[in-house]
């Protein structure tokens, strides 16, 4: 292991124009001793010209031909030879103190496996509201396992050992971290900070009706795998498990293609919120709403947390009695 504690792991692949930003805000932080590592996914664009620009003894650019962000971040996770690797995505921006916050928390917290944080969207035209994401190790696991965001990809710091132990990240692509925190779930805790760390980019152009489709897939996949580890059943392929949810009947179908077009709806009204077109943007999250009441309904609940938490002030001890009390 290098003596420094902490390894910055980006995957790029065609990343311009806001790669820039987003690499600047690592370089930036108040953490200055880590090691950046860039894995070029086989860009295209200028993406290439700029990173062999870049003038840091920091960063490490490996470049290969295009294999997915899951190949991308194995074959970063290689030369990682730090403690805790922090994933950062080519298009968001970590708030300036965010390694030194998350590096502090796990020194302290020698039992989690992963601590993220909490997020809010950016946009050509500003940045939207905290997510309110969970916070203690149940709250969280119990989202990843209901197919509700538990953890943040982007702005997660890992455990490299154990990271590496489970094998990376899976295949497939579109939500290859989702099987990942599930396992790491499992033998290690959860956490996220209650601080806002992150500014993750929202854009129209980010996931379609059928990337969409294929994402929850996946995360169902990731789910049913987790379910049948606790449960000591045999596991399935990813073939078997297609085969099984396109036989279901109809009207047990319907549902969740109707909340896969809300959610595309949802992600699509906050790319317009944040890119300027405000009023057509909360027509369709409105649409949205309607179209995936549930869905809705936790968003609310989420956000009336957030607003006790800030209220009363007791995000931070909360975290803390859980992460101990839990180990």
């Amino acid at each position: 292991m290098s003596d420094l504690q902490v390894s910055v792991l980006m995957t790029v692949y065609n990343g311009m124009p806001y790669l820039a930003k987003s690499v600047e805000s690592v370089l930036n932080q108040t953490l200055k001793d880590f090691d950046f590592i860039i894995v070029d996914d086989g860009s295209t664009d200028g993406t290439a010209d700029y990173l062999a620009s870049l003038d840091d003894p920091r960063i490490k650019v490996i470049r290969q031909e295009n294999g997915g962000t899951a190949d991308a971040a194995n074959h970063g996770l290689k030369h990682v030879q730090t403690e805790l690797v922090a994933r950062m995505d080519a298009d968001d921006i970590s708030i300036s103190n965010r390694l030194e916050k998350q590096l502090e928390f796990m020194s302290a917290h020698p039992e989690v496996g992963i601590v993220g944080a909490q997020v809010a969207p950016v946009g050509d035209q500003g940045v939207g509201k905290s997510l309110n994401l969970p916070e203690t190790h149940d709250d969280i696991f119990e989202a990843l396992m209901t197919g509700h965001h538990g953890l943040a990809h982007g702005v997660l710091m890992i455990r490299t050992k154990i990271l590496k132990e489970l094998g990376g990240y899976w295949k497939f692509r579109l939500v290859d971290d989702w099987d990942m925190m599930l396992r790491m779930g499992e033998i290690s805790r959860l956490a996220n900070l209650p601080d806002l760390m992150l500014h993750y980019r929202v854009h129209s152009g980010s996931l379609n009706g059928q990337s969409m489709v294929r994402m929850y897939r996946n995360i169902g996949y990731a789910i049913e795998r987790a379910e049948r580890r606790q449960s000591n059943r045999d596991q399935i392929s990813y073939e078997e498990f297609l085969e099984y949810k396109d036989s279901q009947a109809m009207w047990v179908r319907w549902p969740e293609r109707l909340h896969i077009f809300a959610m595309t709806q949802y992600r699509l009204a906050t790319a317009e919120i944040f890119g300027g077109r405000k009023l057509r943007g909360y027509s369709r999250l409105a649409f949205s709403s309607l179209c995936s009441p549930s869905r809705t309904v936790h968003r609310l609940g989420r956000i009336i947390r957030g607003k006790f938490k800030r209220t009363t002030g007791s995000s931070k001890s909360s975290i803390d009695r859980s992460v101990v009390s839990q180990a």
